[in-house]
């Protein structure tokens, strides 16, 4: 079988200047699963970045000798399209990512995917129409009120509308202005202002006045659609749905348990800044309403591959915060709860041997003394095994193994190899951008490290790392890491 993993961007991009570099790298990830399905053969089609795909130094790429790799050109989707129909796949995934400032390169590669299936190609992408509406936030704040998701209060602000007076001269009153003004005004604040297409957080503001989002409305600030929603106070997590499209055109969605992220000092979640920590499966939680919820999701948008929500447990209750529907920053920690690379996982979407319905081997209790087989969470007491700390408190031991996303400023080679040969730690991402001239855009090594059931454990391999590496470790980042574990959530 043909099989081509391919992924687009729609900006300009220069590797001499941007440098991504991972550990293990995509060349050796790729390379093993090839060898492993050697009967197949693999293509790797992408344009730079390729996230997920490719390693590159530069503009060369590092290639494996059981891979064929296939530049993209790119100019749009039926180009594009066609180029991979020159490969002549017997089916082709999307392994879609994100880029700034529009969240939209899953919606062109699934319009990619949609002419391929017109011409005969079996492919393991999302819908069109349900790109669209992930991609614009209104259109899904629309969606989920619509299927009775929880989801904060909202009021859409047309920025045209807004300001009609402006392009149409007989307009004494604006109305629109007004009566949104008055919407906003019956939202309980603070409220959370955001582009309608922005990729993540990127641009969000906390208001907490109805004046100070009229000064927002009125200031420079406001130069397109926005959504005003009220800001729900709660703890923030991410999860991601793997979905198979089955031959009867049902899906089989499966949910993983939740990673819980941190918030700056809006209480926002940043994704440069942000530290993950999970899975986190616990009856406080209500996880398998979570589940259930989420399957559900996955039903009704249909969704075929892989799917990241942002999540907040507000007042006791889950809401959601965004749907993006490709691969995330969370998938390598996914991956590694599944106990497989995230270029086996996109295989077995490939080969159609991904069953969501049966319990992988990676997710069964390594402990469980009531025997259960759960196909998503267990919410059973039992599972919430307490052992004594030191400290005398008491601390849950995980259902799952525990791993946390830290992120570090950028780090030499020789750091990273150092880093990476710690037995504990998993997985590295550097991205380096150096044309950025503020600190945060400059990038940053995220590092992935754990496997442990004990929050204990994980603090002491914190510990290691801020030890060995005192000159690099962002003391920040390493302060917001250990108050998430020794939080109350996971130490009572």
């Amino acid at each position: 079988m043909r099989m081509v993993f391919f992924n687009t961007n729609s900006n300009y991009f220069d590797p001499k200047i941007v440098h991504i570099k991972t550990m293990p790298s995509w060349k050796e990830e790729w390379s093993r699963i090839a060898n492993d399905f050697s009967q197949h053969e693999f293509f790797l089609a992408a344009m730079l970045p390729a996230m997920f795909l490719l390693d590159y130094e530069n503009e060369s790429i590092q290639k494996a000798a059981n891979i064929n790799y296939v530049e993209l050109h790119g100019n749009g989707a039926a180009q594009i399209a066609q180029e991979i129909l020159a490969l002549n796949p017997d089916v082709a995934v999307a392994v879609s990512f994100w880029i700034t400032p529009y969240d939209w390169l899953g919606l062109q590669d699934a319009m990619v995917a949609e002419i391929l299936r017109e011409r005969g190609v079996r492919t393991v992408s999302h819908s069109v129409q349900t790109q669209a509406i992930c991609f614009d936030k209104f259109k899904t704040h629309i969606f989920l009120r619509e299927n009775n998701f929880r989801c904060a209060p909202a009021v859409h602000v047309s920025y045209d509308l807004f300001w009609a007076e402006r392009k149409k001269a007989e307009v004494r009153d604006n109305v629109y202005r007004e009566f949104i003004l008055r919407e906003i005004s019956k939202l309980n604040f603070p409220v959370i202002i955001k582009d309608t297409t922005g990729v993540s957080s990127y641009g969000m503001e906390v208001v907490r006045t109805l004046p100070a989002v009229r000064a927002y409305l009125e200031s420079k600030k406001f130069n397109s659609d926005r959504l005003v929603e009220e800001f729900l106070e709660g703890i923030q997590f991410g999860t991601e749905i793997h979905t198979v499209l089955n031959s009867d055109g049902t899906v089989s969605p499966k949910v993983f348990p939740p990673l819980m992220y941190s918030v700056n000092q809006y209480g926002i979640t940043s994704p440069k800044q942000s530290v993950k920590l999970g899975p986190l499966c616990l009856e406080k939680f209500k996880t398998q309403e979570l589940s259930r919820e989420l399957e559900r999701l996955a039903r009704l948008l249909q969704f075929e591959g892989i799917a990241q929500i942002d999540l907040v447990f507000h007042k006791g209750e889950w809401h959601i915060i965004e749907i993006n529907p490709r691969m995330s920053g969370s998938s390598a920690a996914i991956a590694l709860i599944k106990q497989k690379s995230l270029p086996q996982i996109l295989t077995e979407f490939a080969l159609g041997i991904y069953d969501a319905r049966a319990t992988d081997e990676a997710m069964k209790i390594a402990e469980n003394p009531c025997g259960t087989n759960s196909q998503n969470f267990c919410d059973n007491d039992c599972c919430e095994k307490k052992s004594e700390a030191d400290s005398g408190t008491k601390e849950l031991r995980m259902e799952f193994p525990l791993y946390l996303n830290i992120k570090f400023p950028h780090l030499s080679e020789e750091q990273m190899r150092a880093l990476f040969s710690l037995p504990f730690v998993k997985y590295l991402c550097q991205t380096k951008n150096d044309a950025a001239r503020q600190f945060r855009e400059m990038g940053f090594c995220e590092i992935l490290f754990g496997g442990v059931f004990s929050p204990q454990e994980l603090l002491e391999q914190l510990e290691e790392i801020k030890t060995r590496f005192p000159e690099v470790i962002e003391i920040s980042f390493y302060e917001t890491a250990k108050k998430m574990i020794r939080s109350e959530i996971l130490i009572q």
